[in-house]
């Protein structure tokens, strides 16, 4: 006796026979995405006609779930209005959990965007971290320092035997 194994992707629609097997009761079905939902049903063949299908049984394959996730910086002190780039390593790379949401802890001294982009807004401390779900990278410690002035116009006035008074712009 034959058996006929239809699939269908998702949670209706059409299923399409993917394979037969002869003589035997059983089959794998491979090649399928992770985390993701399929409906199965089987029908047998005599060589003459074939069954009507069998109930449908709806599945969702197993997800592949993050293992780590690691956080690089390209620069980890910055003047204000400066930028820097956070590069994230997810393990393993196929993960099914979703994207990394990347974090700052301190806003008001600096920001990151989902692509990893730093902006330093105001002098001060932050850190930044990723999270997938309950799972954490590494924090990454961030110093804003005031952005440096060019110095100009320097002159001098009330020059004494001991004293000398600059200013500048």
């Amino acid at each position: 006796m034959k058996f006929y194994i239809y699939q269908g992707v998702g949670t209706d629609g059409e299923l399409k026979k993917i394979a037969e097997v002869e003589n035997k009761k059983e089959y794998t079905a491979t090649g399928l995405t992770a985390n993701s939902t399929y409906r199965f049903a089987v029908s047998s063949y005599n060589g003459l006609r074939e069954s009507a299908k069998s109930n449908v049984i709806t599945v969702k394959t197993s997800a592949i779930p993050v293992q780590s996730i690691t956080l690089a910086i390209d620069k980890t002190a910055l003047e204000v209005g400066g930028t820097a780039k956070v590069t994230v390593t997810i393990t393993p790379a196929n993960e099914t959990d979703g994207a990394a949401v990347l974090t700052s802890s301190n806003t008001q001294v600096a920001t990151v965007d989902g692509a990893g982009n730093v902006k330093a807004i105001a002098p001060g401390t932050a850190t930044i971290t990723a999270k997938i779900g309950e799972k954490v990278s590494n924090a990454i410690g961030l110093t804003v320092y005031e952005a440096l002035v060019n110095v100009s116009n320097l002159t001098d006035k009330n020059v004494t035997p001991n004293s000398i008074e600059l200013d500048w712009n």
